[in-house]
């Protein structure tokens, strides 16, 4: 019988193979134990397991509720998917990686409309991403109030309001402490006079606390980007401010040689690609994308591979060029042959496919948006913001 929640109140059922066998021995049953039926859950894609929350109360709670179980299911599976979404939109747009990655021509699944979490206080429209961490996603709205959001399940988590409303917030990041095996949240506001205070909410915490000034020489736009666990924005005079979340103190990177005597005609992004911290280089005829490869070792940088100038290609002729073109490489593919590139071309918003192993383009299999998007690349997870 089902429950108010559609659960089944029923006990959890053990597992027959009866009705595969042959007549001759269908008086022989065998029972699978719990512990081989959790191994083979934790294998299953995650909108399977969300369907099978309702097959009896134990793996009800198992799915939503058991932490552990989340995490040995994300280590097992990690299904990645990037997200789109507007400042002013409540609705977000939701794709499945290698369908992004599919030829407009080709047929593809739907994409998923998500809705921005209804309960959260203050305005349901105006919203950054902050970043991604094991599934999660971090929310920062205009109102200052900072939410964290799992779009698989549709599960979410206010987090303690920020007060002190006379300074504002220039940048923000979000990612995991493996130390302490706990979530936290970064929030740099400027105070006066170029300085900036940095605070952080830990998971789990009602307060935010005050940390190390700030050293980052500009004001950071762009959230941290999450890798190894630390966060890390690019400071204007070219190199990178890495805060480490289990000790909370920062350290100057260094960034490769880029451009030599001409380096100030590169404009320089920072990104992620599957665990490493890139840089991108970017000028008005290439790309040079440079991944760390040991994170905090400036000699590791090394380049992963040059985008050249879309104008020399067939595909876009007859484009207005005159604007700058390549804005950033959103991410690399499961088979880490393709990236996924974000374009300004006749002054409209693009997304195209980049072939590094035969030197292609061809457009991306995502919809075309009203208004300039960002994108957040994160994984299917189950793991619950509630239960941190």
């Amino acid at each position: 019988m089902l429950t108010e929640e559609g659960v089944t109140d029923s006990p959890c059922p053990q597992f027959s193979v009866q009705k595969w066998l042959p007549e001759s021995t269908c008086n022989v049953t065998l029972m699978l134990p719990f512990d081989l039926i959790i191994e083979i859950l934790k294998r299953l894609p995650l909108a399977t397991l969300l369907r099978f929350r309702s097959v009896c109360k134990s793996w009800n709670s198992l799915i939503t509720g058991d932490l552990s179980f989340a995490l040995n299911h994300l280590h097992a599976t990690s299904r990645r998917r990037v997200i789109f979404t507007r400042l002013a939109d409540p609705y977000f747009t939701d794709y499945s990686l290698p369908s992004a990655f599919t030829s407009t021509s080709a047929s593809i699944p739907a994409a998923a409309t998500l809705l921005f979490p209804s309960a959260a206080p203050g305005s349901h429209f105006h919203h950054s991403l902050v970043g991604s961490c094991n599934g999660l996603i971090c929310l920062f709205t205009v109102s200052r109030n900072l939410l964290l959001w799992n779009p698989s399940t549709g599960k979410f988590r206010n987090l303690p309001p920020l007060g002190d409303q006379r300074f504002s917030v220039v940048t923000s990041g979000f990612g995991y402490d493996h130390v302490s095996r706990s979530y936290k949240v970064v929030v740099v506001l400027y105070i006066k006079n170029h300085e900036f205070d940095s605070r952080v909410h830990t998971l789990g915490s009602d307060s935010w606390r005050r940390i190390q000034h700030f050293p980052l020489s500009s004001t950071a736009c762009c959230p941290g980007k999450f890798v190894s666990g630390t966060l890390n924005w690019l400071d204007k005079n070219r190199f990178v401010v890495s805060l480490n979340l289990a000790s909370e103190f920062y350290q100057r990177i260094s960034l490769p040689d880029v451009g030599g005597n001409n380096a100030d005609e590169f404009e320089l992004t920072l990104e992620v690609f599957k665990n490493s911290l890139c840089v991108l280089s970017c000028c008005s005829h290439f790309i040079d994308v440079w991944i760390m490869k040991d994170y905090g070792l400036a000699e590791s940088w090394t380049k992963l591979l040059c985008v050249p100038d879309l104008i020399y290609y067939p595909e876009f002729l007859g484009f207005d060029f005159n604007v700058p073109r390549a804005t950033r490489v959103i991410c690399i593919s499961d088979e880490d042959d393709e990236i996924l590139l974000e374009l300004w071309l006749d002054m409209e918003q693009k997304f195209v496919v980049y072939n590094f192993s035969d030197d292609s383009f061809r457009p991306a299999s995502i919809e075309k948006f009203v208004g300039r998007v960002t994108a957040e690349v994160y994984v299917e997870s189950l793991i619950s913001p509630c239960l941190l």
